[in-house]
């Protein structure tokens, strides 16, 4: 096999020798896959170049390489492991060095399983498999390598990890992304580029990234460059020419959740108290319930409330089991809108039920924008307990235009309400048993 790699695709093996999690971040153009799956070659057959400096196996190994669909690991990664599917000729892996191949049903022409003959004598193994197989797929036994050509969901990296991870008498496996970061910052690749991770240099976690776009491709001419910058989409240009992640694309808030998740804490009486409410029927109606330190102007969300297909008086009843029969609440001005059921108002109904609620103002990308400031400022924590609120915030992203999907937001626009609107009018318990509510309900 001929492999002339240019300096950021051997740099990207060169820390293979310190890193078990690479993630060489590319443009279009730029040789990722072809990076990833030389590799992963000299590790199956054995022969390593002599300009070699990566980690180096001295046994057979067991191997996985993935990519999005059956149809895109078929098309790309298995014609360049391996060349055409029949004559086994035209691939990274020397078909004198292939033993067999498996058929993978269901996929016409894919292959499952190739078995590479290793040069110290043993028989090495390629699965050949797509991440719309599922995490389920991704569980089994212990490997050595594993290549993700584009970006995996986190469940099927977290397998990936977990097969790599050293049992017994097995030694600690690699994991290879090779991807262009057409979905901006998401949660994997936050893995490798947060907390003041810099290209090139290890984190302590042991994961590193490597970022290359087209003027490092030596091979790439000042004509194809032109070509390609006018053929591609102005939003996706950082992402496919240097490997950036796209702005417009990704999390809504790309922060690593170790720097705001917390365990519960006892929260002093002095500390005011809001909570913020999002109104949803078929989606849930959700609450996040927070408090100020208002010394050190840190906001803390201490509990949450998720309950979808119920009325205004059975969520009361709930909410004031939380607290918020003295806690004051705002919510989402459009509980001024119609109720299905009887066409009042969901504000004049909630109040009738005596819950204390103020609309907030609904600036949505201003108030992301204090949101965020506050989670990379140190000044918002998160109780651990709130799974609803943690599973929001992991699924919570911007579309290819950058702006923020209409999913898995009830609770981010809840607490979005509180930060933005409620800490004006956060109280604590003692001064809202002798201050009148907004409604003109007493509170208990």
């Amino acid at each position: 096999m001929f492999y002339d790699g240019h300096d950021k695709q051997l740099e990207f093996h060169r820390l293979g020798a310190v890193s078990r999690e690479r993630l060489f971040l590319a443009g279009n153009r730029v040789g990722k896959t072809l990076c990833g799956a030389a590799e992963v070659t000299f590790h199956l057959t054995g022969y390593y170049p002599d300009w070699w400096e990566g980690v180096r196996f001295n046994h057979p190994v067991q191997a996985w390489a993935a990519s999005d669909t059956s149809e895109s690991t078929r098309d790309i990664l298995q014609k360049t492991y391996i060349g055409d599917r029949h004559s086994l000729e035209g691939g990274l892996i020397h078909s004198s060095l292939i033993q067999r191949v498996t058929s993978r049903s269901g996929v016409a022409d894919a292959v499952d399983t190739v078995f590479v003959r290793y040069r110290l004598g043993g028989v090495s193994e390629l699965g050949l498999k797509s991440y719309d197989q599922g995490r389920k797929k991704f569980q089994g036994t212990h490997k050595d390598v594993v290549h993700l050509d584009e970006e995996p969901p986190l469940d099927v990296y977290s397998e990936c990890m977990l097969r790599t991870t050293a049992v017994g008498d097995k030694s600690p496996g690699i994991v290879l992304i090779t991807m262009t970061p057409l979905s901006g910052v998401t949660q994997v690749v936050q893995l490798f580029i947060n907390e003041g991770a810099k290209p090139g240099l290890v984190r302590p976690d042991g994961r590193v990234f490597v970022q290359a776009g087209w003027e490092d491709n030596p091979h790439l001419s000042d004509e194809e460059r032109e070509l390609l910058i006018k053929r591609t989409p102005a939003h996706e240009l950082e992402a496919r020419r240097l490997g950036k992640p796209s702005l417009g694309s990704g999390m809504v808030y790309p922060v690593a959740e170790s720097r705001f998740v917390i365990d519960p804490i006892k929260i002093p009486d002095h500390w005011p108290r809001v909570f913020g409410m999002d109104f949803g029927w078929t989606k849930p109606t959700a609450a996040a319930f927070l408090a100020h330190d208002t010394d050190n102007d840190v906001v803390y969300v201490t509990g949450e409330y998720y309950q979808a297909q119920a009325t205004p008086k059975s969520h009361t009843v709930n909410l004031f089991a939380l607290g918020a029969d003295w806690i004051p609440g705002v919510c989402d001005p459009s509980g001024q809108s119609a109720n299905i059921k009887d066409g009042e108002s969901l504000l004049e109904e909630y109040d009738r039920q005596g819950l204390n609620l103020t609309k907030a103002d609904n600036s949505r990308e201003a108030g992301i924008q204090v949101m965020l400031d506050r989670m990379q400022s140190g000044k918002f924590k998160v109780f651990n307990t709130c799974s609803n609120w943690l599973y929001e915030f992991r699924m919570y992203a911007r579309d290819e235009k950058g702006v923020p999907k209409k999913e898995n937001d009830h609770l981010m626009d809840a607490t979005r309400y509180g930060v933005v609107s409620g800490l004006g009018i956060a109280t604590t318990k003692l001064r809202s048993s002798v201050i009148p509510s907004r409604r003109g309900v007493a509170a208990a």
